[in-house]
């Protein structure tokens, strides 16, 4: 229930805010933490309902664009259920509830074993319900009593992926032609004789009409997914074993300016610029095959000029994994185009700063030189004082310049897998722990961080070289929290006071500016992990890292 209410409150927050927002807006907003944030942040975008770009270093999420999916069950001439794992009804079609004369606040949320739709389901259908969980289509022919009549369907059992994550099924109720009742054994001569229409033509009229009713129905269902496909802007396209094009929408057309024709029978990386063919190919495997997300590449126009798309899909239903493909194109050169001028102005806006930098530091040096000249002249106690009080200013000065040089590459390299215990060991390595000693039990642990990651344990030690007081022992061990990953730094120095837990992240802590805490928590928050501080004041600091499911191996 937590968790639903938490799912609502990130989507509605990301629909009044279009542009989309970053972790820490969206952790600030609501009030959670950026580890909870990223943690249904992520789920979102497994689920399909959000999107994530990257925009410099910074990671944007926006809502997904989405129809409801009741809009596109009501396009169908067949009556549709759907209904989840439990099988509890999920979503219902008006052509179904019309058909059986239901009521649909009486079939949501029931399941269709107790309901009011017990009575249409067999013990063949709950069979081939098991067989669907296995993830293969299954096709029966049911008859079902509507009234005073039976009337005859075909069903059809898909497996699907629903909202929120969770699997269901998708039943089809494709309603049969009903064949008339044999008409009795009659004499030509009796039709003859009679002046008028016999039961035989009468029987042929009827079979005519149902069947123009039926074709009619097939017409216009036909109309109404041509017309769905033909009009949104995403090209919709599919492939067979062999990644020739079967089909393609129109909109190819306004994306590429070739037409439909061009393309079919055509081996899709033909229109894949050159240098994103193996990229394509290797991409287009492992979504076949339900292991990676959207693929994006360049593609070829018709004039010869590449434009940025990205593709989403599976394999077609009813085949093995990896066999034929079913796609939707999105056009993203506009979103390209954006993070291209953002990366080419973040790589000027470093290279301004490290000029800037430079600029100060010497500055600063000459400066520190000025008051070492000065301590070399006679000067009475006031005087000296003065010059001591401006060098600490100096230098913390120095500090905070030196400190823009390390917050200004954070993802700056996109995050990757790195070993825990191995960085701790480097971070240890290259600062003089003294008599301190250390014990690192992090062993063949991997999690996924920025790069900076080392810099991160090297300010935790930092820390406690400066502040732990008497501290003779570091330790760096992992703990497991549910499904969660803690990795433990804990000291046996005097430990952080009650009221400044919280304060120890920020970037000034008792009136002075301190950067390293303030600095790992950005680091951690890059890839969704956290920290906290939970020692025992007088015991020692405690700083526990949160790495979440899925980003520790």
């Amino acid at each position: 229930m937590v968790r639903e209410e938490e799912i609502k409150r990130i989507t509605e927050l990301l629909g009044h805010n279009p542009a989309g927002l970053t972790i820490e807006q969206v952790s600030r907003q609501l009030s959670i933490n950026r580890t909870t944030a990223a943690k249904y942040l992520n789920f979102l975008i497994a689920s399909g309902q959000i999107r994530k770009r990257n925009l410099g270093p910074a990671k944007i999420f926006t809502l997904a664009a989405r129809i409801p999916m009741s809009h596109f069950l009501n396009l169908w001439q067949d009556g549709i259920i759907i209904i989840n794992n439990d099988l509890v009804v999920q979503q219902v079609n008006d052509q179904l509830i019309a058909v059986l004369s239901l009521n649909r606040e009486d079939l949501l949320g029931e399941r269709i074993t107790t309901g009011p739709f017990t009575s249409y389901i067999t013990p063949e259908v709950l069979q081939n319900l098991e067989l669907a969980r296995e993830g293969t289509e299954q096709v029966q022919q049911i008859s079902l009593k509507i009234g005073d009549r039976e009337e005859q369907f075909r069903l059809k059992i898909i497996p699907l992926a629903l909202e929120q994550g969770e699997t269901g099924f998708g039943l089809i109720f494709e309603q049969l032609p009903r064949l008339a009742e044999p008409a009795p054994d009659i004499t030509p001569a009796q039709n003859i004789s009679s002046g008028s229409p016999g039961p035989v033509t009468d029987d042929l009229q009827k079979r005519l009409s149902e069947f123009r009713k039926i074709e009619k129905a097939l017409l216009e269902s036909e109309a109404k997914y041509r017309a769905l496909v033909e009009n949104i802007a995403e090209v919709i396209f599919t492939l067979n074993d062999h990644d020739q094009v079967t089909y393609v929408s129109p909109a190819i057309r306004n994306l590429t300016g070739h037409a439909p024709s061009d393309l079919m029978g055509r081996r899709f990386q033909e229109f894949v610029f050159t240098e994103d063919i193996v990229p394509f190919e290797k991409g287009l495997e492992r979504t076949r095959r339900g292991t990676d997300g959207p693929i994006e590449f360049r593609l070829l126009t018709k004039q010869s000029s590449v434009r940025w798309v990205q593709v989403t899909g599976r394999s077609l239903a009813g085949k093995t994994p990896g066999a034929g493909f079913q796609g939707v194109m999105a056009d993203i050169h506009e979103r390209k185009q954006i993070e291209d001028a953002l990366r080419h102005a973040n790589k000027q806006i470093i290279l301004l700063t490290s000029i800037t930098r430079h600029d100060i530091l010497n500055g600063i040096t000459s400066l520190r030189l000025s008051f070492d000249l000065l301590r070399n002249e006679p000067l009475d106690e006031k005087f000296r004082k003065i010059v001591d009080q401006q060098e600490r200013v100096v230098s913390q000065i120095q500090h905070q310049i030196s400190f823009t040089r390390d917050y200004q590459n954070i993802g700056i390299r996109p995050p990757g897998w790195k070993d825990a215990g191995e960085r701790f060991a480097a971070a240890v390595a290259s600062r003089p722990t003294g008599k301190v000693a250390i014990q690192a039990e992090v062993k063949n642990i991997e999690i996924f961080s920025d790069d900076l990651i080392e810099r991160v344990f090297a300010n935790l030690i930092e820390n406690t070289l400066e502040h732990g007081g008497k501290a003779t022992t570091i330790r760096f061990f992992p703990e497991n929290r549910g499904r969660d990953l803690v990795l433990v730094f804990e000291d046996d120095g005097v430990g952080v006071p009650r009221e400044e837990k919280e304060q120890v992240f920020e970037h000034t802590r008792r009136g002075r500016i301190s950067y390293g805490l303030f600095f790992s928590r950005e680091v951690l928050a890059i890839t969704g992990l956290s920290i906290r501080e939970t020692g025992v004041p007088g015991s020692g600091a405690r700083f526990e890292i949160l790495v979440p499911e899925g980003l520790y191996r």
